[in-house]
């Protein structure tokens, strides 16, 4: 082979890594802060099309911990790993990486602005500082206690074990590497705490914060991109979510049974009440704003979650009062915080994904999920010292909270998808617009 044959080789190998690089990157940076597989695939396609690489010859594979990318210019073929070690929810970088793929089109970046662009998104520092989002996070906890119609002090006592609670994990991560123990000691904090206030008799509802100090921990977006993965075919990764999330509400469960063991207190029963209106609506944009700060949401998205997690919340008590079923009444409400999302999306230019999930986090069934646990613990414990199947029955009955915590989520994830999925409908011409442009200007077939 010609010695300028090899030079031109060489070079359109180089390209060609470079481009790999630059998807593995962009789809790192999506899964590692919650980003569902269909939004990381739509993603790294418009990012493949910035650069030149035709559909039929990308190729994605999406797991929990890794991503496999192929890619070919019809001479050469790559193919490449690139592991995703830590999980958490940042909607700031997620939207961010959309805008990106969406400028880098409409505007023609060169590879070099594109690479740049990523670095200033991964340095990105959170909006709100730690002291900020430990006190968001108890006040969030405050407003799950306000809308299972706690008094004040219930309230009060709930911030400050979440807080608490928070404020140990945080601290435990830097030094443990096993998330599933993590939860679990914040778990035993938080219910330490809580069940010594009740002891005091400092509220006239002492149970309720011994839920609601603890939801936090509920892992809520895992549960929800699980089940929206699976809905749109990433079904290994789904499952894998689903596994995750699982493992860790029996974490969480096992350091409030710690927690009751340790105090010699028996488990509460979670009974609640409906709150009036203008509590509810108090209680889910309290309870929106804190995960919101938590998922560190752009500045200019924030209210849009208050009021999205206020719907959301009334919605869904409203109905219940009018003795709708729970998954109904939670699709319902789902459904309402969808609607209030993508009347916004275009207007702030944020993807809906990143309003709409801290909207709908009050309506994740945690207490049914803890209940589901504890039935799940009670009945192993019980199982094992009978047989007569009349004194099991009241145990198995226990497993009826897990049926509808799985409806539940699947209701939020139907609400959330419907809308944007019409929206994308919607906009699709808009969108197909541009990157028919894009392929006409550059030659992409």
């Amino acid at each position: 082979m010609p010695f300028h044959d090899l030079i031109e080789k060489e070079k359109r190998e180089q390209s060609l890594a470079r481009k790999l690089d630059l998807l593995l990157r962009t789809g790192q940076m999506l899964l590692q802060s919650g980003a569902d597989s269909n939004r990381i695939d739509r993603n790294l396609r418009r990012a493949a099309l910035f650069l030149g690489i035709d559909e039929d010859k990308f190729h994605l594979h999406i797991t929990y911990t890794t991503l496999m990318l192929n890619i070919n210019d019809g001479l050469h073929s790559i193919t490449k790993f690139r592991k995703c070690s830590g999980h958490k929810v940042n909607m700031t970088t997620v939207s961010a990486v959309s805008r990106l793929t969406w400028h880098a089109m409409e505007h023609q970046y060169s590879f070099d602005r594109f690479e740049k662009e990523l670095d200033r998104i991964e340095n990105i520092g959170h909006h709100y500082p730690e002291w900020l989002v430990i006190l968001s996070v108890g006040l969030a906890c405050g407003g799950f206690c306000l809308l299972f119609g706690s008094d004040w002090a219930a309230v009060c006592i709930s911030t400050v074990a979440a807080s608490m609670a928070l404020f140990v994990r945080r601290r435990l991560h830097k030094k443990v590497r096993n998330n599933y123990a993590v939860i679990a000691a914040a778990a035993f904090v938080a219910t330490l705490i809580s069940c010594l206030a009740a002891a005091f008799h400092l509220s006239e509802t002492p149970e309720r914060p011994v839920f609601a100090s603890v939801l936090f921990l509920i892992p809520g977006v895992p549960l929800i991109n699980s089940l929206d993965d699976m809905i749109d075919g990433f079904t290994i990764v789904g499952f894998t979510r689903g596994l995750v999330a699982s493992l860790s509400i029996v974490a969480l469960a096992f350091g409030m049974t710690v927690a009751f063991k340790a105090l010699h207190t028996p488990a509460y029963k979670a009974a609640f009440i409906v709150p009036n209106i203008w509590f509810c609506a108090l209680g889910g944009a309290v309870a929106a704003a804190g995960f919101a700060i938590l998922f560190n949401v752009p500045l200019r998205t924030l209210a849009l979650c208050m009021a999205g997690g206020a719907i959301a919340a009334v919605t869904k008590n409203l109905l219940t009062a009018a003795e709708v079923s729970l998954p109904l009444a939670t699709f319902c409400a789902s459904l309402a915080a969808g609607i209030w999302t993508i009347y916004w999306v275009h207007k702030v230019h944020t993807p809906g994904y990143v309003i709409s999930i801290p909207s709908v986090i009050p309506l994740v069934p945690g207490v049914l999920a803890y209940k589901a646990m504890m039935g799940l613990f009670a009945f192993t414990a019980f199982s094992q010292r009978t047989t007569d199947v009349s004194k099991i029955e009241p145990f198995i009955q226990l497993f009826e909270p897990g049926i509808k915590s799985i409806l539940s989520v699947l209701g939020i994830s139907l609400g959330v998808a419907i809308p944007n999925i019409l929206d994308r409908f919607y906009s699709s011409k808009k969108k197909r617009s541009i990157e028919d442009a894009f392929k006409e200007k550059n030659k992409i077939t």
